[in-house]
């Protein structure tokens, strides 16, 4: 595996940080991270892996959550046909979306912002199935990007409940995120 980005982000609304590092092998990517924050009033201890194709479409995820004594997981995965199981379990709701996206972190939104390929100034809608933290349950969500300039994206979910604006570096990896993540380290 090659190593493409490695980033350390710092939520600037609570107490969390994360490393996160994209990798790429000859026929997919990775993405893999590490997150400390607090999830009920407790610390917690998230760790994910998600694999994409060479179309960025999402193939698995895997998520973990030490916290205390126990630990929970996650996980979700999309066959060839864009079939969707979340522990093994049939999703038929989730067929059909290309993406996951994990609500404890910024790196998954890279994933459509790379398989979209936006020109400037276009937008377009695109679904995800939505892990939720800290309860690892999963929903659609529906979201839109819109791309800003080079390396600026807008974000929102489609019922425009939130929005933020993104910056990514030079391979599509999210640096700042809105007001809530802020790359601090290479």
């Amino acid at each position: 595996m090659t190593l493409l980005s490695e980033l350390l982000w710092r939520r600037t609304d609570e107490h969390a940080l994360e490393v996160c590092r994209l990798l790429r092998s000859p026929d997919a990517y990775v993405l893999e991270g590490r997150v400390l924050t607090m999830a009920n009033g407790h610390p917690a201890e998230v760790h994910y892996t998600v694999h994409v194709g060479p179309e960025w479409i999402t193939r698995a995820g895997h998520v973990s959550v030490v916290q205390g004594a126990g630990e929970r997981q996650v996980i979700v995965e999309r066959d060839e046909a864009g079939r969707w199981r979340v522990d093994g379990e049939p999703r038929p709701e989730f067929d059909g979306i290309p993406d996951i996206d994990l609500e404890f972190t910024p790196a998954t939104n890279s994933l459509p912002i790379r398989r979209l390929a936006l020109p400037v100034g276009e937008s377009r809608p695109s679904d995800a199935v939505w892990v939720r933290f800290p309860g690892l349950t999963c929903e659609r969500l529906q979201q839109r990007y819109t791309r800003l300039d080079d390396r600026r994206y807008l974000y929102e979910t489609a019922d425009g409940a939130f929005s933020a604006e993104l910056a990514v570096d030079e391979h599509g990896v999210v640096e700042r995120y809105g007001d809530i993540w802020r790359r601090v380290a290479e």
